[in-house]
């Protein structure tokens, strides 16, 4: 395996082929998914002889709090370890090591597995505003 932190080349074609399988992602459209990469604070990327596995993206003010989105990797390579792996890499990432907080949104088909890392349900509602 191995890990990168950009997004690039053929790169993003396969973020973009990982995206089209999700139901949360499969809107996505490519040319926004190239200029939200531009924006990310840090990213965790898996590779297999050249080819990304997995991937997830932290946005972070760096002292507060860390949001975690887009944690997925790929079919044939779930029940791996490779979710636990990515989440631990985020986790322990040089950068994030005195954050207050880790967040994330997932479905509740997901909760336990983020729970035995020690995330929570929380308590405050999500208000959304739409433009």
């Amino acid at each position: 395996m191995q890990w990168i932190d950009r997004i690039e080349g053929s790169h993003r074609q396969e973020l973009f082929a990982l995206y089209q399988n999700e139901w949360w992602t499969k809107n996505r459209q490519y040319d926004d998914v190239v200029r939200m990469l531009e924006h990310c604070d840090i990213i965790i990327g898996c590779c297999v002889e050249g080819k990304l596995i997995g991937f997830a993206r932290v946005l972070t003010d760096y002292v507060y709090k860390a949001m975690i989105f887009d944690v997925i990797v790929d079919e044939k390579f779930r029940g791996t370890g490779l979710g636990q792996t990515i989440m631990d890499r985020i986790k322990g990432h040089e950068k994030l090591k005195s954050m207050a907080s880790f967040e994330l949104y997932c479905p509740d088909r997901l909760i336990p597995f983020y729970e035995k890392m020690g995330f929570a349900t929380g308590t405050s509602s999500l208000l959304r505003h739409q433009p």
